[in-house]
């Protein structure tokens, strides 16, 4: 049996797995995360904790574990592994002025990361804003879990490439970045590769059987392409999910460039992906302002009754504004402008990467399911698109497989 983990940014996820892949069982649970002012977004370690707890199978007992995760969202331990800090989101935003100092003094950071910019949400940046004393260690939410299990301090370098802290180019902790944040590489986990072993699992509060090999699978986007076998097929995936995503896997490192992230695929290769702010949020946001669109259900239904190019009409989803607007339009040309301007956003992106290259590009999300949002996507791209039941979940259950057949042989 193979338990795959999904740490995502919404909730955290679990699935049951056979030896074939066939999903035998699934859980999800809700995380509450903590705003504060200026761009604060925390969670409790003890609410993650809680999650975990809530989404780890009860009558089953895994051959092999796997987690991918949404990437950036770390705590700090002290020198005994407590954590003496919550864990700051990737969402977070209060290191700007560190991020500012930061691309000062690394002035060739895209030349080693896997953001060609140095962000505020980064882990350096993070860091840099709110310096670790000495002894303590920053650890990433699956790095977290492999150390309460395993005792294992160990990342993968998929993860680990999107901290600002590692660079691509020497394949190890980057020198100049620690210097700039005061860190020392003994204060950082060890780095194996996408889809390995880090550590069998021993006696834990979780209740996790002993003995257990506990698998990193990167970021849950890699996870998801992974899924979708991107290294065969040669496919691009896009994801029509709460953001946009295009993504591609690639047999060499790319160069950095502006608005693409690349980084670590498994078996040696690599990925360049390119992704939005907007999407399925933006979808949520009309259907709390549009009269008669107050679930998916409805907002679908009314954007299929507007002729395409909404009568001139036109949504700004960086203003938040329709341009155009007159006493013609009607509610339905309000929805489906906003699918358009998604549409116009995805086409942006796939053009990042090279263009779609293919007949066909996978299509995965849960916007996937919506007919109308795929289709109007697929014509922007001018390619059929094909929906991929792939998940994070899927591709992490399959690097547990790989990796365990490698473990027991």
């Amino acid at each position: 049996m193979i338990l795959a983990i999904d740490l995502g940014s919404t909730s955290f996820k679990s699935a049951l797995f056979d030896e074939r892949l066939r999903l035998v069982a699934e859980r999800h649970e809700p995380l509450r995360y903590r705003f504060g002012t200026g761009g604060r977004v925390e969670l409790a370690v003890s609410e993650v904790e809680r999650a975990m707890q809530s989404i780890l199978p009860r009558h089953h007992r895994p051959h092999v574990i796997a987690l991918t995760s949404q990437a950036q969202t770390f705590t700090v331990v002290n020198a005994r592994g407590r954590a003496v800090r919550p864990f700051v989101s990737w969402q977070d935003q209060r290191a700007g002025q560190a991020a500012a100092r930061l691309r000062r003094e690394l002035p060739d950071f895209a030349e080693h990361c896997s953001f060609a910019d140095l962000l505020p949400a980064l882990q350096i940046s993070q860091i840099a804003h709110l310096p670790l004393q000495d002894g303590e260690m920053p650890l990433l939410l699956p790095t977290y879990f492999v150390r309460r299990w395993t005792g294992e301090n160990v990342t993968d370098d998929n993860l680990a490439a999107m901290s600002g802290l590692y660079s691509l180019r020497e394949r190890q902790w980057w020198d100049a970045a620690l210097r700039a944040v005061g860190l020392r590489e003994a204060q950082l986990p060890r780095v194996i590769p996408i889809g390995q072993v880090a550590g069998l699992t021993r006696r834990n509060e979780f209740g996790l059987p002993v003995g257990v090999p506990v698998v990193l699978a990167g970021n849950d986007q890699t996870a998801g392409a992974y899924g979708a076998r991107l290294e065969e097929n040669g496919a691009l995936l896009i994801t029509l999910g709460t953001a946009q995503v295009a993504y591609r896997c690639v047999e060499r490192l790319p160069a950095s460039k502006p608005g693409v992230v690349r980084g670590p695929y498994p078996g040696g290769r690599f990925y360049r992906m390119a992704a939005d702010a907007w999407g399925g949020n933006l979808i949520n946001w009309a259907e709390t302002v549009l009269s008669g669109c107050s679930t998916d259900e409805a907002f679908f239904a009314q954007a299929a009754r507007a002729p395409a190019g909404c009568r001139g009409l036109v949504f700004d989803p960086e203003r938040g504004e329709w341009r155009g607007l007159g006493l013609h339009h009607m509610t339905a040309d309000l929805a489906r402008s906003i699918l358009e301007a998604l549409s116009a956003r995805m086409a942006q992106l796939v053009n990042q990467l090279g263009g779609v290259g293919r007949r066909f590009v996978w299509v995965a999300g849960g916007g996937s399911k919506q007919p109308l949002w795929r289709a109007i996507t697929g014509e922007r791209l001018g390619v059929r698109l094909r929906p991929t039941a792939a998940t994070p979940l899927v591709g992490a259950a399959r690097m547990a497989l790989a990796a365990l057949r490698r473990h027991e042989g």
